[in-house]
């Protein structure tokens, strides 16, 4: 995956995100509208074939939207490397 900024305000981030479909973005937008931080956040495709994900991220006053989207993938990543961990433990010695 590979991402473009579009739009960077103090509390908008507007981020097209390259060869991503549903199953990478729902979790994602999932996450962010479980944080406290977060007033909005949604992603939007013009055409489900032809044009990639965008995905909009609003921050409450003060807080970085991109430490927040940082933060989440990260998130993100050590709960689908626990998934790994807890159905393969002899994989991991």
């Amino acid at each position: 995956m590979e991402f473009e900024l579009i739009e960077r305000t103090e509390n908008t981030l507007r981020i097209k995100v390259h060869n991503a479909d549903a199953s990478v973005m729902y979790p994602i937008v999932e996450n962010l509208l479980s944080d406290d931080r977060v007033s909005e956040a949604n992603y939007s495709v013009e055409h489900q074939e032809l044009d990639d994900p965008v995905l909009f991220i609003k921050s409450i006053s003060g807080q970085d939207p991109k430490n927040i989207l940082i933060e989440t993938a990260k998130e993100i990543y050590d709960r689908f490397s626990k998934v790994y961990e807890d159905m393969f433990p002899e994989e991991e010695e």
